[in-house]
This record gives C-alpha cells, sequence and structure tokens, in this order.
C-alpha cells in the first residue's frame, strides 16, 4: 500500500474513533452536499424545524465538525433551522486547484446562500471564517443578513503590532506566521504544525481532544492549509463591518486571553450597539458549549 493512501486511512480512522471517544452530542441531522460551481460541491449538515437559517462558517483547515454541539443544541429549535459547511478545501468538500481567496470564499458563502435558498440569515463566522463572512459582506452586502456572530477572529489578518492591533499578523511576527502555517505545512513538519495549532486552540487541551482537532485539520491538504494562510495576509474586510446598519444585531465572542480588550475599544469607537463576550480559549464553543450557547441563546432572543 502507498505510504500516502496509508496516511489517509490512519486519519480517517482516527477521526471515527475520537468521535466514538467524544460522545457526540445527540440530536438528528442531514448531511448534504450542494454543488455550486462545475469544480465544487460544499458538504454541508442541517437540522432544526424553524423558519430562520443560521448560518456557522469554521475557520482555517477546519469543518462542519467543529460546531457539533451548536448543530446537537439548535437540533429541536422552532425558530431556527441550522446550517454548517465545510469551505472549499476542507473538510469533506470538494478540493479544486484554485480559488483559495478570501474573495472567493465571500463568494462561495453566497452561492451556498443562494443554492439553496437561503434569506434573512443569522451568520456565525469562528476565526478564519469571520474574514468568510466579512469577504460576503465586502461583496454582496448585509440586505440577506439579519444577525452576525463573529467569534474569536478578524476582519483583517495583518496590522502593525499582533500584540495589540486586531489583526493575526503584524511586523513583530509575520516572518515566523508565514514559516510556520504556509512553509512548514509543505514540508514533513505539517502534522507536528497542525497539532501544536490544535493545542493552542484549546483551553486545557486532553490528548483525545487534541487527536481530535488534529484529524480534522489534517482532512485539508498541507498545500490548501498554506495557500489559504498566505492568501489571508492580503485580507481586508473591516471597512464592511464598520460599514453595517448599527441597527443589525451584532454579537462578538472573543477569547479570554486575546483580543478582546482591543475589540472593546474597536466596539465602542465603531459599533457601540454591538455586545462583546470573553470565555475560555479559541474552540471555547466546543469546549465551553453550554456556557457558548446559553450567550448564544441569548443573543438570537434579542430580536424576532
Amino acid at each position: 500500500m502507498k505510504k500516502a493512501a496509508l496516511f489517509t486511512i490512519v486519519i480517517v480512522a482516527s477521526a471515527l474513533s475520537l468521535r466514538q471517544c467524544a460522545s457526540a452530542p445527540e440530536g438528528k441531522y442531514e448531511e448534504k452536499r450542494l454543488k455550486v460551481s462545475d469544480d465544487l460541491a460544499l458538504y454541508y449538515e442541517t437540522t432544526g424545524k424553524g423558519a430562520t437559517p443560521i448560518v456557522f462558517v469554521p475557520g482555517w483547515t477546519m469543518s462542519s465538525a467543529v460546531f457539533e454541539r451548536q448543530r446537537a443544541h439548535l437540533a429541536d429549535s422552532d425558530r431556527f433551522r441550522y446550517y454548517s459547511y465545510d469551505p472549499r478545501g476542507q473538510g469533506r468538500s470538494s478540493k479544486p486547484t484554485q480559488g483559495y481567496t478570501y474573495d472567493q470564499h465571500g463568494r462561495d458563502l453566497h452561492a451556498f446562500l443562494e443554492g439553496l435558498g437561503l434569506k434573512n440569515v443569522v451568520l456565525v463566522g469562528w476565526s478564519f471564517g469571520v474574514l468568510k463572512v466579512t469577504s460576503y459582506l465586502q461583496l454582496f452586502g448585509a440586505d440577506n443578513v439579519r444577525a452576525l456572530v463573529l467569534i474569536d477572529g478578524t476582519p483583517k489578518t495583518t496590522g502593525k503590532d499582533s500584540t495589540k492591533d486586531w489583526a493575526w499578523v503584524g511586523d513583530d511576527n509575520w516572518l515566523s506566521n508565514s514559516q510556520v502555517y504556509s512553509v512548514d505545512l509543505l514540508t514533513e513538519k505539517r502534522e507536528q504544525r497542525i497539532r501544536e495549532f490544535c493545542e493552542w486552540m484549546l483551553e486545557k487541551p486532553t490528548p483525545e481532544e487534541v487527536r481530535w482537532s488534529t484529524a480534522i485539520s489534517l482532512q485539508t491538504p498541507g498545500w490548501i492549509a498554506a495557500l489559504t494562510n498566505a492568501t489571508a495576509n492580503n485580507a481586508d474586510y473591516e471597512d464592511a463591518l464598520k460599514a453595517l446598519d448599527p441597527k443589525l444585531p451584532l454579537l462578538f465572542v472573543m477569547g479570554e486571553e486575546h483580543w478582546h480588550p482591543v475589540v472593546d475599544q474597536w466596539i465602542r469607537a465603531n459599533k457601540p450597539t454591538a455586545k462583546l463576550v470573553t470565555m475560555g480559549k479559541h474552540l471555547m464553543f466546543w469546549q465551553r458549549s453550554e456556557q457558548f450557547n446559553a450567550e448564544l441563546d441569548k443573543f438570537l432572543d434579542s430580536f424576532r
């Protein structure tokens, strides 16, 4: 058996066994695919009985699997219909040879909404999923958006100082970021770097949690992971976020040790009606799902 094929089988087997070990939340849901272009079919999951779509968009190299505890939470909802999808190149969606810019991710989100006929949607973006959602806003506006939830991410990737700006990368760390999350992913260091990334996302990570999240991330080929990290450096959709109608319900959920002071300042200056909640680390909606889901419910109950 070829080494690449063996590696793929190991990853899939690991993901399946970890799903059993993690005792995935109950709740019936459908697994489907939507063909949005000749070279792209998006895998998505859906559940719930409500009329208002709520669409969860995962971040860099991750899949809809990370939102399993929100999916279970909304499975019996009479108000909302839950959707989450794997972006191009990630999870179980197609992995075409091109299109790995964040403008294209915004167009993919638009095609997903249009293809399913989803109207008046609540958009939820996490991590680099915030770039995908704000790209959509810049390209297509917010006429089809009922509310917006941004989870531990930023509408622009590059600033001057990553410790002070609302940005992933600054003059202080852009070189190391490019080395670790682009160059190294094209080498034998790929699995190590992805594992370190998953350890960073988690609060007091257990070996099972690290293996589970690493298996998800490794579903994204190294060249796609490297490319989507590199193209993110040019992404800047902050103006689209600033331009939103102040009446549009907006929730920011930030980790406790990252941007929340900077985001608080940004909200006061640009979106004073928005709400900011802080908890846990980057994957807080999975690790602290009860706390996160309670805050999400509170936000969703604030508008009709």
